[in-house]
């Protein structure tokens, strides 16, 4: 389903609430305290309230989720799941809203922080392409690796599958081996370049192939086109969208990018990323 596909929800808020609603407790309301399903529901105000039998604690649909906290309307939240899915500044996304830049901004990074925490669960597996990029602005003097004023990120891309952006503070052994014994599972079969601190990833149980890109390209099947293609996408869509991105934040603005890449095209983000959302048990400071 495409943004075009709620319409009816974005205009109007109470059913708005009983989709999410929906979406909440598909089999029933139950106390996200104790889990029991013996509730009372309470009108307060035109707000549905609820309040458990068993252990008499008092809540509300957002009670226990992102959503908790906010006095963003729900219809908010799904139009700005739908534009951040199309792929939107915060500037725009307070314009097309019509909220504060600060709130867009601190809304669009805690939707980035769900979908940060999703990519980096599990291990990768398979045949993995390994590469590393340097992401910052122009500045004189040499390009590409060794680059100053740069922050190095380094990509683990499955062949035909799901791929990982990570930064890193080097791209010393110390540090490659390490994101790779964190990220990519035992027994992968891994495709790096001629880099010196890809060396010796045979020791740490992976299969390994390299290819001398002084000498080629590709040579069988050994080659990483697949990430630096996705390279070639990432870069220039943060320099198109977004002002600047600093460091400190860039990790999830590459699980943005990482998790768009893998999505299929006829999956249901906006419910996907609303399920995420209720499913968090953190706060959001957003008002």
């Amino acid at each position: 389903m495409g943004l075009y596909d709620y319409r009816h929800i974005i205009a109007n808020e109470r059913t708005c609430y009983w989709f999410i609603h929906r979406l909440r407790w598909p089999t029933g309301v139950s106390c996200p305290a104790c889990q029991s399903r013996q509730i009372w529901a309470m009108r307060e105000q035109g707000i549905v309230r609820y309040r458990c039998k068993s252990c008499q604690c008092h809540f509300s649909l957002r009670t226990g989720t992102l959503f908790e906290g906010s006095r963003l309307p729900l219809t908010k939240w799904v139009l700005a799941i739908g534009l951040f899915r199309i792929g939107i500044s915060a500037r725009s996304l307070a314009r097309e809203i019509n909220v504060a830049v600060r709130v867009a901004w601190a809304l669009l990074h805690r939707l980035r922080d769900v979908v940060q925490h999703d990519v980096l669960m599990r291990k990768l597996r398979g045949r993995i392409e390994v590469d590393e990029t340097y992401i910052g602005g122009r500045h004189k003097g040499k390009r590409g690796r060794g680059a100053a004023h740069k922050t190095i990120v380094v990509g683990l891309k499955v062949r035909g599958g799901r791929v990982r952006s990570l930064v890193v503070p080097s791209v010393a052994t110390r540090e490659l081996h390490a994101v790779i014994r964190a990220h990519v599972a035992r027994g992968a079969r891994l495709y790096t370049d001629e880099l010196p601190s890809y060396r010796r990833l045979r020791r740490l149980g992976y299969r390994h192939r390299r290819v001398k890109h002084s000498e080629r390209f590709v040579r069988g099947q050994s080659h990483t086109q697949a990430v630096e293609g996705y390279w070639g996408h990432v870069k220039p869509t943060l320099v198109a969208r977004h002002r600047s991105v600093s460091p400190k934040h860039l990790p999830r603005y590459l699980a943005e990018a990482d998790i768009k890449h893998r999505m299929p095209q006829d999956t249901d983000f906006i419910a996907f990323m609303l399920r995420r959302l209720m499913s968090s048990t953190q706060r959001l400071p957003i008002k």
